[in-house]
């Protein structure tokens, strides 16, 4: 094999998922990132589309049942704080989490918000002009053991509002810092294990040569080229850049492919999760920030259409595929949600990896304090609800209250760029730290946003 051929190999062995990012490209990122040391991740569950304060986190009990909804309340670990009845896992951990009950902002168009609680920018005419949290991380501090990939996407395919989809993207700092992304099927409720296999079936050798046969680097070049013996013997890696030399690291070391083999893991640690797409989605994330990767985002619904009620609330039988209105309901859509958040408290926190890995859950806005005449409800960006764990964070609070009819905070208003903000301080980056955009203007990590002291 020619010089040529070789850097070619290692340009495309490797994809990152389903976006075709070599993962020469992916290295090749961190190079322009700085010299943290920091050994923190983030696992970011985000539920697109808008999910409900009152069917999650701030129930209203004693509210008029067209406020309140069909859903009735459970206690909590706190004293007089309430959850949704659906998410009866969540409530025997919130003292391992701090939730948030006074996010507030202006938007009710789900790309706008997206894009402001992904990028800490507003977005504008559908297009992605920003890099997402993800992929900041990648650009700053890259991955945090060689080997793996810096920023990891766990996503139900979009099939409906793909742009939607895109904020999560890399913006101006290019496919060099774009998510390794693994799609699953959004109209099966399991885990699909093939859909994970066809993502990372090329984390392996080309053809049939295995990291067994391949005990270095020199005979991995002479099983791949046939450069000239002279040149070999005094320069073996001469006709190929570092970049490819952390590609072939991710290749040749096994560590990536390891990470993402879910069959690694006891019955026990996947019953904990669920089967599901999500369950198994959230085991695979701790399984890969335990590896070295430095931010993975599970999304479980990037056309939104989940979580985004605004036929009904509860689950009324419509196609999943949203033909007949975007509705799950919450009695399909809360009890895997259930499962997943409170087994990675659960998990993070008997593994030890409670103050490396923060845990953030929240989509881009709340949902009308009114039901509509349909049963469902509508886009609301004066209030949300989150759920933070780990992360060295102080837990067992709830931060912030809202008003009776859960419209408005009435107390400790949070913006999204302070959760980012916060988000950013555990990772070791810099608010103000700034990258530069093809036409070579510096743009801020974050305009605005302070670090949400009560959590320190």
């Amino acid at each position: 094999m020619r010089k040529s051929h070789r850097r070619q190999f290692l340009k495309s062995a490797v994809t990152a998922g389903g976006l075709g990012i070599s993962l020469e490209q992916v290295v090749r990122g961190k190079e322009a990132s700085g010299n943290l040391t920091k050994d923190t991740a983030v696992i970011q569950i985000w539920l697109g589309g808008g999910p409900s304060q009152f069917e999650t986190f701030d129930p209203k009990p004693d509210a008029p049942v067209e406020i309140r909804g069909p859903y009735g309340t459970i206690p909590t670990l706190h004293s007089g704080v309430r959850f949704c009845e659906t998410m009866p896992r969540t409530s025997q951990v919130v003292d391992r989490a701090a939730v948030v009950r006074s996010i507030s902002h202006g938007e009710n168009g789900h790309f706008v918000a997206a894009h402001w609680l992904s990028t800490g920018y507003r977005g504008t005419n559908n297009q992605a002009s920003h890099p997402s949290s993800g992929s900041l991380t990648s650009r700053f501090l890259g991955p945090r053991r060689e080997g793996m990939p810096p920023y990891v996407l766990l996503s139900e395919e979009q099939t409906r509002n793909p742009n939607i989809g895109e904020v999560m993207g890399a913006g101006h700092l290019g496919a060099g810092h774009g998510a390794f992304t693994v799609f699953q099927d959004p109209y099966q409720s399991k885990y699909q294990k093939s859909l994970l296999s066809a993502a990372t079936a090329n984390l392996k050798l080309a053809d049939d040569m295995t990291v067994d046969r391949v005990s270095d680097r020199r005979s991995l070049l002479s099983s791949l080229d046939t450069f000239s013996r002279a040149i070999d013997r005094s320069r073996t890696m001469a006709g190929v850049d570092r970049f490819s030399h952390m590609a072939l690291d991710m290749v040749t070391s096994g560590k990536a492919r390891k990470a993402f083999d879910l069959s690694k893991e006891p019955q026990h640690v996947h019953d904990l999760y669920g089967t599901h797409r999500w369950g198994q989605s959230a085991l695979l994330a701790r399984r890969l920030v335990e590896s070295g990767v430095s931010f993975v985002t599970i999304n479980t619904a990037p056309d939104s259409l989940c979580w985004d009620w605004h036929l009904n609330i509860v689950n009324d039988r419509r196609p999943a595929d949203g033909t007949l209105g975007p509705s799950r309901g919450m009695d399909l859509s809360g009890p895997p949600l259930d499962q997943m958040v409170a087994a990675l408290v659960t998990d993070l926190y008997q593994r030890g990896l409670d103050k490396k890995v923060l845990l953030l859950v929240w989509g881009e806005f709340g949902r009308t304090p009114r039901i509509n005449k349909t049963g469902g409800r509508d886009h609301w960006g004066p209030l949300m609800s989150i759920l933070l764990a780990g992360g060295g964070i102080k837990t067992g609070q709830v931060l912030g209250a809202s008003n009776s009819r859960g419209e408005t905070p009435i107390d400790r208003p949070i913006h999204p760029n302070d959760v980012l903000a916060t988000v950013y301080r555990h990772l070791g980056i810099e608010r103000h730290w700034h990258t530069t955009t093809r036409e070579g203007r510096p743009i801020a990590v974050l305009p605005e946003g302070e670090v949400i002291r009560e959590l320190l």
